[in-house]
This record gives structure tokens, sequence and C-alpha cells, in this order.
């Protein structure tokens, strides 16, 4: 006699059941894009055409001096003529440009600076792990932190200095405009 095979829950298979179908396989589900993604187009290829007649250039005439829809100069500027105006916004770009390289300076020696505090802090770190007595440690700490205050007091000295030096370089430009303006006047 042959046993029917069983499921775990000790029923007989589905199509061993009396009254049961038997059982069909799903067909997969075809996924296709969605509308909204693009579909490939097949594109022919154009058909050959007759080259368009060559015509002459035309020569475009000049560019006018003044544009044609010349604005009114504002009520506050009507009184400076415009090469006194075109002088004075030569003189702030200048001033900018000083300004900007005085800055880049300025930022240079802060990193400097900053490299030298960091290289200072690991050889105090490197000279504190060497030490054999605790006041040996506290001797070298105040040391060192005496170094930093004449240090830091140094470099802002220095700063101060250079960011001087900077605002005198950057207001040079425009000191000589308004010179040259007011003796011009």
């Amino acid at each position: 006699m042959t046993s029917t095979p069983r499921l775990p829950n000790g029923q007989p298979p589905a199509e061993k059941m009396p009254g049961a179908k038997p059982h069909k396989a799903k067909k997969p589900k075809k996924i296709t894009a969605p509308d909204s993604v693009a579909k490939p187009v097949e594109m022919a290829a154009p058909a050959p055409t007759k080259a368009a007649p060559v015509k002459p250039a035309v020569k475009s005439p000049p560019a006018p001096a003044k544009p044609a829809f010349a604005l009114p100069m504002p009520a506050p500027f009507a009184m400076f003529p415009m090469p006194a105006f075109d002088r004075t916004i030569d003189s702030f770009e200048r001033s900018c440009q000083v300004a900007g390289q005085g800055a880049q300076a300025f930022n240079a020696k802060l990193i400097d600076m900053a490299r030298s505090n960091v290289t200072s802090g690991f050889d105090f770190m490197t000279n504190l792990a060497t030490v054999k007595h605790p006041s040996e440690a506290i001797r070298l700490q105040m040391s060192y932190w005496e170094s930093c205050m004449r240090t830091l007091i140094g470099q802002g000295r220095e700063l101060q200095m250079l960011s001087a030096d900077i605002v005198t370089k950057a207001n040079e430009p425009i000191r000589a405009h308004l010179t040259q303006s007011l003796k011009a006047a």
C-alpha cells in the first residue's frame, strides 16, 4: 500500500483533497514601463536635400555711439560728467583689488601662525610624554603656557600692523582720486 504524501500540518495536498481543482500555475505579470518613461523611437535617415544657394553676406550698419534707448542719468549723479563718474568707479575697483590682495596676505599669515601654534603644541606634548616626575610636568606646562601667551601677543600685534597696512593700501586709490578731484574743482 502506498501512502499519500502529506503537508507539514498533516493535510493531504490540495490536488488530493476531495472536490479540489487541480492547481494551475499563474502566469507572470508582464512588466511595462509607465507612460512617463521615454520609449525608444526609431528614426529614419533624413532624405537627401539640395544645398541651398549661398546668399552674399550683407554688411550691417556700424553700431551707434550711444544706445538708442539711453536712460536719463539719475538725479543725484546728473551733476557729474560721465568721465569723472567712470574715474570714480575705476578708483573703487582698484581699491577693491588691493583689498582682495591684502585679504589673501592676511589669510596666509593666519595659516602660518596656526601652523606654528600647532607645531608648538605637538612639541609640548612630545616633551610632556618624556617627563619622569609630576613636578617636571608642571614646570614644563607653565613654561609652555608662558611661551604661548608671548607668542599670541606677538602674533596679535603682527596682525594688527598687517591689517592697518592693508587698509592704508586699499584706501590709497580712493584717496588719490579724491585729492585729484578736489584740486580740479
